[in-house]
């Protein structure tokens, strides 16, 4: 639920954040730990038809997510789709949403 705060609050703010940034704002010992959570977040996502939220999460040195986000189909465009959609409205996300 972290995450996805972070990430909701940084798409309203039309912001990319690099696997580092979202490690240092939760504290994390490493980037490497967001696999699996970013998945569940791209699964909740691709599943009740809404932007590619995690298409804003980018490696520090390519500038791109990573290769496993597959639910990207045009970057610039999802990445927009993300930016415009207003992730505070609608049904509150629950931890269990993604399970």
């Amino acid at each position: 639920m972290q995450v996805w705060q972070v990430l909701i609050s940084a798409a309203s703010q039309r912001r990319i954040l690099t696997y580092g940034h979202l490690a240092e704002y939760l504290e994390f010992d490493g980037a490497g730990v967001f696999s699996q959570i970013l998945d569940r977040i791209m699964q909740y996502c691709d599943d009740n038809k809404l932007p590619p939220l995690t298409c804003i999460v980018v490696n520090r040195s390519t500038g791109l997510p990573g290769s496993g986000l597959s639910t990207i189909e045009n970057l610039p465009r999802d990445r927009e789709n993300v930016f415009s959609h207003n992730w505070f409205a609608g049904p509150l996300v629950q931890i269990r949403d993604f399970e």
